[in-house]
This record gives C-alpha cells, structure tokens and sequence, in this order.
C-alpha cells in the first residue's frame, strides 16, 4: 500500500511538473529569403513586440492558444543584429536565445543574417598561425612563467642565418 501511495504521488508531481514548463520554441528562425520569424512564449502577457534595428520601428507579435508570441519579418540585409522583445512595456533578450550582445544597461539578443557571400564576421576557411607554449624565467617576480606566441602562417625561423622567413 505504502508502494502505490508513493509511486502515485511520483506520477502526480511529475505530470503537474510537466504542465508548467514551457513549450520547446525555436527563435529566431532565419529563412533562406532572409526574412525572420521571432516566438517568445508567455501566458500571461497582453502585448509583446520585437523591436530591433534591421526594423523601421517595433513589430507586434500575435499570441496563439498555446501562449506562444509569434511574427515574422520581412527580408532582411546580410549582417548581425541585436533585437529585444517588449513584453508588456519591459524591454528583455529573447529567453530562446543564447546569443547576446551585452552592453553596460542592457543584454540584447543578436540575431545573423547570411549573406551569399561570407560576411568579415563569418567563420572561413583561412590560413592559420601557431601558437606556441613556453616557459621563461622572470627575474622581476623571481619565478617561471608561462609564454604564448603566436606566429602567422607561414612563418619559420631560420637557425643558420638567426632570422625569420616566411614561406
């Protein structure tokens, strides 16, 4: 008896555990046109805009039975962006978002945009230096310390002629 009385309050404090925790939403969503769909989920909330500065000024987003906000934008130009939501006049990132681009007042979700072409921000394939370790003795604080150094790709050192040499 003791048994069923503890595996049914388990059960019972697992599905009420599963009705508060929000639905699993994705956002932003960048389409291949470019545009953007924004979601931010909340019950409660009786307006909730995207404000950002790919935007002439901020959009308002329409809230589904669920509690899931939702809009999406049109066409955007290729580049990063920051966005907030304004849920119910308090300005806050997007909770779906783990990309932010913090200042002093205020944390901004960022959203990218790419382009056909890699933008000076993107990830590319490019030559890549070395980093070096290395340990020297300081006679300032009396102690080994640790060094990096970095060198461009391409380089050596040439031992014979104590010089460098790119190839």
């Amino acid at each position: 008896m003791r048994y069923l009385l503890l595996h049914s309050v388990v059960l019972l404090s697992m599905q009420l555990g599963a009705q508060n925790r929000p639905p699993a939403i994705s956002s932003p969503d960048v389409h291949p046109d470019h545009s953007i769909s924004f979601r931010y989920f909340s019950r409660t909330a009786s307006r909730v805009l995207v404000k950002g500065e790919f935007l002439k000024s901020p959009v308002p987003m329409t809230k589904d039975t669920s509690g899931i906000w939702s809009v999406t934008v049109p066409p955007v130009q290729p580049d990063i962006y920051p966005y907030s939501f304004m849920v119910d006049s308090v300005d806050m990132a997007d909770p779906n978002n783990t990309y932010v681009f913090a200042n002093e007042r205020f944390k901004r979700s960022i959203v990218n945009i790419p382009g056909d072409q890699p933008l000076i921000h993107s990830l590319q394939e490019v030559p890549h230096g070395k980093i070096s370790y290395h340990l020297y003795e300081s006679s300032t604080l009396g102690t080994t310390r640790p060094l990096l150094v970095y060198t461009p790709p391409g380089y050596s050192y040439d031992a014979k002629q104590n010089t460098p040499c790119f190839t």
